[in-house]
């Protein structure tokens, strides 16, 4: 007589129970096969910009859905734009004033909306155009850096016609250009076609942003534990504005104060490190006009630029190398005495007999072509010292 083993039916809740450990065991395998890189950075600096760019050219960019999400964003920065240069105008020293009696009108009915309107209507939309083309509101524009402004002001406002179509759909460069404060950890996964220098296959990138507010910063400790690369942005154009949360505190001074902490964190010892020198666009534009780092960075005067990084009378160029040094001489500190977290609750001492490496790339966040060329290089390096760091060579 053969008997058979009575098998017990699941109740539905064991069925989830038993669902949800199987998915926490493939996350896990993921997980320990990717390649987690963090963006850390002050607020705008421009790593958000950065993970929808990993979209765009890693998985799928935005659906028809997600783009009509982003109406309401790109309509509302661009009232924030106009609304801030507005409220502005009068309050400049010296102040200035709208060129006509019709754009002051013009003023008005934008302020009497508010900093958070939300439906615009046809005849919002020529008050907007009109106060764009007003050469007070124009100057106003050009003096940004004394206030709080959007960087992408000028993108949106350029774009007015298309942006009050009613049949608008924005385009890959209104998604990069539009701005939300990240105030939760994002995350973006997507893979990489490796060079046949290493191996054939994919590899799987975990990418993690985080909020660059002073507020936000305080959660940037729970996605410490195993990252391989930090990617720091720094937005090099502001070397001559202040914090939104600190009107006193340069924010380029802010964001170097930042990188030395984060350079030194015992938790990102053994983390790579790449700083992405961004928004060259605005800061090629700033200089161009006449703006000069020396103001807000004295030993600007007394910097030379190498003969390798171009003609020293280039003041664009001489700029962004001195930033860039700027950050290079934290990372050329010896610390004498390190401190590893190995495991939780567990650190080790030693001192540090070597320099550690940190590579750095001129970035502009919302130029797809540029941020594919230095992922390109960014994703072969990290590749290759993951490889190295695991005793495993690449192939010539």
């Amino acid at each position: 007589m053969v008997l058979f083993k009575c098998m017990r039916t699941l109740s539905p809740e064991e069925k989830l129970s038993k669902e949800l450990d199987q998915d926490i065991k493939q996350w896990q395998r993921n997980y320990d096969n990717s390649i987690k890189l963090l963006l850390l950075g002050t607020g705008d600096a421009g790593k958000t910009t950065i993970i929808k760019q990993m979209r765009i050219l890693h998985v799928q960019g935005y659906s028809d859905k997600e783009r009509q999400d982003y109406i309401d964003i790109v309509r509302g920065n661009l009232h924030d734009a106009i609304y801030s240069l507005v409220s502005h105008l009068t309050l400049m020293e010296p102040s200035l004033d709208f060129q006509d009696d019709d754009s002051e009108i013009s003023g008005n009915y934008i302020l009497a909306m508010g900093p958070h309107a939300t439906i615009f209507s046809e005849e919002y939309y020529d008050h907007v155009q009109r106060l764009w083309e007003d050469l007070g509101i124009r100057e106003c524009y050009r003096r940004s850096n004394e206030f709080q402004l959007i960087d992408s002001a000028k993108y949106f406002l350029d774009r007015i016609y298309e942006i009050r179509k009613e049949n608008y759909v924005p385009i890959d460069q209104d998604i990069l250009h539009s701005k939300q404060t990240t105030i939760e950890i994002q995350k973006v996964e997507f893979s990489v076609n490796v060079s046949k220098n290493f191996y054939n296959g994919t590899q799987e990138f975990w990418m993690f942003d985080v909020g660059g507010q002073r507020g936000e910063r305080k959660k940037w400790i729970q996605v410490f534990e195993g990252i391989h690369a930090v990617l720091f942005v720094v937005a090099c154009s502001d070397f001559d504005q202040n914090l939104c949360e600190d009107n006193k505190q340069n924010r380029l001074k802010e964001s170097i104060t930042l990188f030395t902490d984060v350079w030194n964190s015992r938790f990102l010892v053994d983390a790579g490190f790449i700083v992405f020198l961004n928004k060259q666009d605005i800061l090629k534009d700033k200089i161009e006009s006449g703006k000069d780092i020396g103001i807000q960075f004295p030993e600007y005067d007394d910097y030379k630029l190498s003969s390798k990084d171009g003609n020293s009378f280039d003041h664009y160029y001489r700029t962004r190398c001195f930033i860039r040094d700027t950050f290079v001489k934290i990372t050329q500190q010896k610390r004498d005495n390190v401190t590893k977290h190995i495991a939780p609750g567990i650190t080790l001492n030693y001192e540090e007999t070597k320099l550690r490496d940190c590579y750095y790339h001129f970035t502009t966040a919302t130029d797809t072509d540029n941020i594919k060329t230095v992922f390109d290089d960014v994703h072969s390096m990290i590749i290759e010292t993951n490889l190295r760091n695991s005793g495993v060579s690449g192939v010539e």
